[in-house]
Formats: structure tokens, sequence, C-alpha cells
């Protein structure tokens, strides 16, 4: 599934950019999974997108191509922001890759801009329910699960109210999501309790020197110290 990477903070692009790049590539040395034997056959290649502050609002680009090959995921490297998600996209329904279909999705909820992506697949939609306000523009899961959590959240108490919204879903393989807005990252880990892939379907955090992060993998180049997010669990990244 997908590969998502966030930051707030001190941020630094071009070091995020190629965590992103070598999760993607499925060539990270920082971080054992057990798909890791894949190698070459496990590119997240089915479309990238980002999600950052500029000025007092968030700011979206993406991409049907893959990061590692779209000289517009190098145009990232110029960007100077304190609040960034990127993800990569994998998927075995190759019909679905589109722009349309890459995370992150933005909408606009109670006169506020949120971002949101996640890994992993809601396999049963008719889980999925939201006000009628929204209007998905993609065909898959995420964006119906973005809907479906804006429509339930308190955000008083978010990191609360996420995991209890995820809680309710009960068939999928993972539920691990960033939902953002212009001055907070919320992260929520969340995977299928009998997945046999539970160090693919981790989500980890760590703290460097005036920024935070989260990551689909521990990876190299960011001079954090690492620990995995509780499964049921999630982290505010707060400016």
């Amino acid at each position: 599934m997908c590969r998502m990477i966030a930051a707030t903070g001190r941020v630094e692009m071009a070091p995020l950019m190629e965590a992103l790049r070598v999760m993607a590539l499925n060539r990270n040395t920082a971080y054992d999974h057990e798909l890791r034997s894949k190698g070459d056959a496990l590119h997240h290649d089915c479309g990238w997108g980002t999600a950052y502050r500029g000025g007092d609002d968030l700011i979206r680009w993406r991409s049907a191509s893959p990061c590692y090959e779209d000289p517009a995921f190098d145009a990232l490297a110029g960007i100077e922001t304190d609040l960034v998600i990127l993800h990569a996209r994998r998927t075995v329904a190759r019909d679905t890759i589109a722009e349309a279909n890459s995370p992150p999705f933005l909408t606009s909820w109670k006169d506020e801009t949120w971002a949101f992506c996640h890994n992993g697949e809601v396999r049963d939609r008719s889980q999925l329910s939201y006000d009628a306000a929204f209007a998905p523009e993609g065909t898959i899961d995420s964006e119906p699960l973005f809907f479906h959590i804006l429509t339930r959240l308190d955000a008083a108490r978010s990191e609360d109210s996420l995991p209890e919204i995820l809680g309710g879903i009960t068939d999928f393989t993972s539920v691990n999501c960033f939902l953002a807005r212009p001055r907070s990252v919320l992260a929520a880990a969340r995977m299928d309790p009998a997945t046999p892939r539970p160090a693919y379907y981790a989500l980890w955090q760590g703290r460097g020197r005036g920024f935070s992060v989260v990551s689909s993998e521990v990876v190299d180049g960011l001079d954090v110290a690492w620990e995995a997010i509780p499964d049921g669990g999630a982290v505010t990244l707060s400016l």
C-alpha cells in the first residue's frame, strides 16, 4: 500500500523528499518490513501528492506519476514551509491511477481547510458515510474515509475523537492516516489486528531539533529518535 511522511516546525524539504523516494522505491535500508524482500517489484508508483502550509492556508500539489520520476516532485525542494504531508501511492487496481485519486485530498469544512491521506484499504465502503455537503472527486476509498472522519470529528478533542472514529471501521487492512489543517497534523495508527504485515503497516514518530515528524517507516537522514505510535493511538504535530 502507500507510503507517507509528515513534518511540522523547522521543515527541510530535501530530506523529506528523499525519505519518500527511498520508501516509494522500496530501497529504505533504515527499516525492515515484511515486503522489503520484493525489492523493485514493490515500487509505490501510482502517483504522489503533498499538502503544505503557505501563508495561513494549505496548498496542494499532486500527480499520477511516480514521485521518483516526476520533475514536478523535484520542484518541491524550493518550497519553504513549516507544515507538510507527503504521500506516495501504490495500488493493485491500476485502472484507478489518476491525479483525482492521488492523495492528499483537500476540502473546506466548518470554515477551515483540511487535507487527508491514508495507507491501507477500507474493503467494505458501506461502512463509510458522510455529510451531504461532501462530493468525492475520485473513485478510491480514501476520499470517502476523509469525509466520513470530518463528518464525525470533534475537533476540540481530536486526538481522542479520530481513533474513536477509526475504531468503528471493521473491514480494512489499515487506516493509518494524516489529517492536516493549517497549524497541525493529526496522525493516527490503526491496522487490522490480524494483519500478517505489522511492520509494513506501522507508523513512527520522531522529534529533531526544531521539528517533529511521522513516517510510514523509520528513515535515515532526519537525525531524529524514532518510536512507534501504538496501534489505535494518535499524535498531533503542532506549530
